[in-house]
């Protein structure tokens, strides 16, 4: 009953999530809403590490870092990519004032200040960028679309039929079999993206091959793997199971988003 519960609660959500995101990207008037909405998703997801990786002991830079990353995310709203780079190269240099002058805490902790402001404020900038060029709602809608069913097809047939362990010191749920399946489930899912961008949806998605849409399903399907393999490891590490809890039957934003986050600059950069 409990299980059945929460896959109740996982449904739920993800179709708030799906809803959310499809009327977000597709209404040009609401970009800047858009960018707020990411805004709070990357800096929750910041936060939700800095507690993973701070301990006991709170930490200056690791606050200003999360703090400073809608500053990194609505630069990629106002202004091109070049701006985007200048942004962080600013913001870094901020924390390295702070680092030099005002804080006495030690280079692990400005490197992971450096890094949350990349991984958390640098790369979902990149989002905002790629939904101002032609076509970009249906190039994040690819992406998501093929992230998303890895996602739950690894989900789905793991818990199903799921059997050898893939990475049993890592993250103890996630099997061979459930890989399997979100690789399969992506590839499926591109197909069928390919074939409603021929019959139906031809002015809206990528205008491209059926190669171009299975390519895409291998390689996000691989990545976002690993990015949830790596968020596993940072929260073996922290001793915690879930990153957080915002979201009911998921857990917290970078439960949701790991993925996402480690696959999307490969994206955005070889699409």
């Amino acid at each position: 009953m409990e299980r059945g519960s929460k896959l109740v609660e996982r449904v739920i959500t993800g179709l708030i999530l799906v809803t959310l995101t499809a009327v977000l990207l597709w209404v040009p008037a609401l970009r800047l809403f858009l960018t707020v909405f990411i805004a709070f998703l990357a800096t929750t997801a910041g936060y939700e590490f800095m507690k993973m990786i701070e301990g006991k002991n709170s930490n200056l830079l690791y606050y200003i870092s999360v703090a400073l990353i809608p500053i990194a995310i609505f630069s990629g709203f106002i202004g091109e990519i070049k701006h985007l780079h200048l942004i962080y190269i600013i913001l870094f240099g901020i924390i390295a004032v702070i680092y030099i002058f005002f804080s006495p805490t030690s280079i692990q902790n400005l490197v992971g200040s450096a890094f949350i402001l990349f991984y958390f404020g640098w790369i979902p900038a990149h989002l905002i960028i790629l939904h101002k060029e032609n076509n970009g709602p249906g190039l994040i809608t690819l992406f998501i679309v093929a992230v998303a069913l890895c996602d739950s097809g690894a989900y789905l047939v793991g818990k199903t039929i799921g059997k050898y362990k893939l990475a049993p010191t890592l993250s103890p749920n996630k099997t061979l079999e459930g890989s399997i399946g979100g690789f399969v489930f992506s590839i499926l899912g591109m197909l069928i993206l390919w074939l409603l961008h021929i019959y139906y949806f031809t002015e809206f998605l990528p205008k491209s091959t059926m190669l171009y849409y299975v390519k895409w399903g291998i390689i996000l399907s691989i990545l976002s793997q690993l990015g949830d393999l790596l968020e596993s490891r940072w929260k073996r590490e922290a001793g915690i199971k879930d990153s957080g809890s915002i979201f009911p039957g998921h857990g917290g934003v970078l439960d949701r988003c790991d993925g996402m986050l480690f696959s999307f600059p490969f994206f955005f950069y070889l699409h």
